[in-house]
């Protein structure tokens, strides 16, 4: 089971590189708030991304995310082979969760948690054949899916007044609708549309792993994270390369807010 993860992951990675992106499908940041006590409220904020998580008892906790991609340039179709940004796909997603977290150690510096929750969004992008001739619409080349999307994501971490880690396992089901192809998209191509449109044929599950990091002094951090989404029913959709329109792996960088009232007892504790 391992091997086939990794070696999906190897060639997920692989295709990313060496093909231009078109992908429908960017994964949001994983948000992992590690909270600790009642009340406590943890935001961060990227570029793409907003997250945000309150605790309303000493165990449940409740939180909001939402992704906008603004990519979408027109003008540079050569180099858009980065790992990591996709410079030809917009949208987003909206999404909410509920979820019970507790920490596991006396000083409370090891914390579990697990989220379950409900969103939906869209992306758009350009298909293959966009040559970026100033004389084209870019609409006739459109490719747009909405999708719904359902998640859990279990996760442990360390928390500590200056420094955070987290490790989450966040699976996805995906279910893709309203798929729409502009008139060239797949000119010529009837394979690439009904690869295309197979999309929508049944829900996709998506595991997606992250490891968060902050750094920084109470209240306000410097927060990375690495993560990566690997699809795990490709293999139902023999004849068909779907794969190359979700985004294997990303990256983002922002700021973390925490407010809390541990911070205050941190130092009587110790």
């Amino acid at each position: 089971m391992k091997h086939h993860f990794y070696t999906g992951l190897l060639l997920l990675t692989t295709a990313a590189i060496s093909s231009c992106n078109k992908h429908i499908y960017v994964p949001n940041t994983v948000n992992a708030p590690l909270l600790k006590e009642k009340y406590e409220f943890k935001g961060s904020i990227s570029p793409t991304n907003l997250q945000t998580a309150f605790a309303l008892t000493d165990n449940i906790a409740i939180m909001a995310n939402g992704q906008y991609v603004y990519g979408f340039n027109y003008t540079d179709t050569k180099n858009n082979n980065d790992l990591f940004i996709d410079h030809q796909t917009r949208g987003g997603v909206i999404e909410g969760a509920i979820g019970f977290f507790k920490p596991l150690d006396v000083k409370k510096r090891m914390v579990f948690d697990v989220y379950a929750g409900y969103g939906g969004g869209s992306f758009k992008t350009l298909a293959g054949n966009y040559n970026n001739n100033p004389s084209a619409n870019v609409n006739d080349y459109l490719l747009r899916n909405h999708f719904s999307k359902v998640f859990i994501q279990p996760g442990f971490g360390f928390v500590h007044p200056v420094f955070e880690a987290a490790f989450t396992s966040r699976f996805s089901l995906l279910n893709f609708y309203n798929s729409t192809i502009g008139i060239k998209a797949f000119e010529n191509d009837a394979t690439g549309q009904t690869n295309f449109m197979h999309i929508n044929a049944k829900p996709i599950a998506f595991y997606e792993p992250a490891f968060t990091f902050r750094v920084g002094y109470k209240y306000v951090k410097f927060q990375m994270q690495l993560q990566v989404s690997v699809p795990l029913n490709d293999n139902t959709y023999s004849g068909y390369n779907i794969n190359e329109y979700f985004q294997p792996v990303a990256f983002g960088m922002g700021a973390s807010v925490d407010i809390a009232h541990w911070y205050d007892n941190f130092r009587k504790r110790k």
